[in-house]
C-alpha cells in the first residue's frame, strides 16, 4: 500500500469513526454527510471522494468486521465433529462480544438487517474457504440456501443476545447452542416418532 492509498484508507476510517459517534447520539437517518466530514475533521470533498453516501460508510463498517471475524474464523485448525463446533462457537461469540456496543448500536439503529446482507453476500464466497464438517458440497444455489440457514440462526442468536441491556456471558450461549445442535443432530438420528 503506497502512501496516498494509506491516506484514503486513513480518510475512510476516521469518516467511518465520525458515524459511529455521531449515532450514539443522533439517529442515524438524520445524520447529514456535513456533520459526518466535520466530526472527521474532513471536507464534505474528501467524504465523497471516499463515499458515494451515508450507507456507504456502513458499508465499510461491515465489510471491516467481516473480514475481522473470518480472518480469525480462518485461523482455527481443523477438527473433527463437535470439536470444530464448540471451537466456531468459540470464536463466533467471543469476537462478537468484543464488539458488542457496536452491534447494539447497529441494532438501536435500524442496521443490524444490512449488515446480516452484507455478511451473508461476503460469506457465500468464502464458504469453501473455512472448511467445516456441516458444509454442504453442492451448486452455488445450494450453498445460498445452506448459508442462509447457517447465518440466520447465527445473526439472529447476536440480535436476540446482544440486544439485550445485560447479555449474557458467551460461555453461557455456547452451551445452549451446543445444547440446541445436540438436539437436533439426536432427532435426525432417531426413528422413534414421539
Amino acid at each position: 500500500m503506497n502512501g496516498k492509498q494509506r491516506t484514503v484508507e486513513q480518510s475512510k476510517q476516521w469518516l467511518c469513526d465520525a458515524l459511529i459517534n455521531l449515532m450514539m447520539k443522533e439517529n442515524f437517518q438524520d445524520i447529514s454527510i456535513t456533520e459526518i466530514a466535520q466530526t472527521a475533521e474532513l471536507s464534505r470533498k474528501t467524504f465523497y471522494h471516499s463515499f458515494k453516501n451515508k450507507e456507504a460508510v456502513i458499508n465499510y463498517l461491515c465489510d471491516q468486521l467481516f473480514d475481522q471475524y473470518f480472518e480469525q474464523l480462518l485461523q482455527q485448525k481443523p477438527q473433527v465433529g463437535e470439536l470444530m463446533l464448540k471451537t466456531t462457537f468459540d470464536i463466533f461469540l467471543n469476537f462478537w462480544w468484543r464488539k458488542r456496543d457496536l452491534i447494539q448500536l447497529l441494532i438501536r439503529q435500524g442496521l443490524f438487517d444490512h449488515m446480516n446482507e452484507i455478511w451473508q453476500q461476503k460469506a457465500i464466497p468464502r464458504y469453501q474457504q473455512f472448511a467445516a464438517p456441516w458444509h454442504v458440497h453442492g451448486t452455488p444455489t445450494q450453498v445460498n440456501y445452506v448459508m442462509a440457514l447457517q447465518l440466520g440462526g447465527l445473526t439472529n442468536i447476536l440480535r436476540v443476545w446482544l440486544g439485550q441491556d445485560q447479555p449474557e456471558p458467551p460461555e453461557q450461549i455456547k452451551d445452549l447452542m451446543l445444547l440446541a445442535a445436540q438436539q437436533l443432530a439426536d432427532s435426525l438420528n432417531t426413528n422413534q416418532i414421539s
